[in-house]
């Protein structure tokens, strides 16, 4: 009888296992749509004492990083609020 007291809880621990093994999603799993907004404007910037205007993205010069993981899609809109067209590069 003490034996099998002692194999009593590996079919509880199998099935805890398989239960967490689909509730938490594998790498292979993972596939999003990483969605970005850019608003480019002109803006005023004074570095070293000396301001200009430069064309920025979101008010930031240089513009937000794009972090996105291989497989990932990209949907990013753009507002043009400038007077020329515009066109992102990277």
């Amino acid at each position: 009888m003490k034996s099998l007291n002692k194999y009593y809880g590996f079919p509880m621990l199998v099935v805890a296992l398989l239960f967490l093994s689909r509730a938490v999603p594998s790498c292979a799993d993972i596939s999003a749509t990483k969605r970005f907004r850019f608003n480019v404007e002109w803006k005023k910037v004074t570095r070293l004492c000396h301001t200009k205007q430069l064309l920025t993205v979101n008010g930031k010069y240089p513009g937000p990083t794009i972090a996105v993981n291989e497989g990932d899609n990209v949907e990013i809109k753009v507002t043009n609020t400038i007077a020329k067209n515009t066109t992102i590069h990277w």
